[in-house]
């Protein structure tokens, strides 16, 4: 799992957006402030007014503007609309098929730590954390040993007890 440079430089372009409150924001200047090369902030902000997270106004005074409530839209989601579906290992992916998944005893860890950074990036939205509100967490039955298997299938593995 990676965080992309363009997601990073993404986060720091609708940290503008959240931070000016509805007005438009040129992608010139959202792009030298956040120091993202000109091309590569067109190329973020086509990205996002696809994902429907911004929305782009042509001409002179134009610019681009937050399409969605910062307040409703999690750290997750931005990732994801920017650069895919976030996977720990390709076995845990959607789609994912492995001959040895049924066996192999890393796959319930694998799927357990993605389950446990969707769940961080999930407590926070936009807003939370540019507007410094809350920070993120994760939910307590992460830290419970013998919760394991309520989030991850187990299968016919023993009992994770120590």
């Amino acid at each position: 799992m990676d965080i992309s440079r363009k997601t990073d430089y993404a986060l720091r372009m609708l940290s503008m957006l959240v931070k000016d409150e509805g007005g438009l924001l040129s992608v010139r200047t959202a792009a030298d402030e956040a120091g993202v090369p000109y091309s590569f902030a067109r190329s973020i902000q086509h990205g996002l007014v696809q994902a429907g997270i911004i929305e782009s106004l042509r001409g002179v005074h134009g610019g681009m503007r937050l399409k969605v409530d910062p307040s409703e839209i999690t750290i997750r989601q931005i990732v994801e609309a920017v650069q895919g579906p976030l996977v720990m290992n390709d076995c845990t992916g959607g789609s994912a098929t492995c001959a040895r998944r049924g066996s192999c005893c890393y796959h319930p860890i694998w799927v357990g730590t993605q389950r446990l950074v969707y769940s961080y990036l999930d407590s926070v939205t936009l807003d939370d954390v540019v507007n410094f509100r809350r920070g993120p967490a994760v939910d307590p039955k992460f830290a419970d040993r013998d919760a394991f298997c309520s989030y991850v299938s187990c299968g016919e593995m023993p009992s994770l007890s120590s």
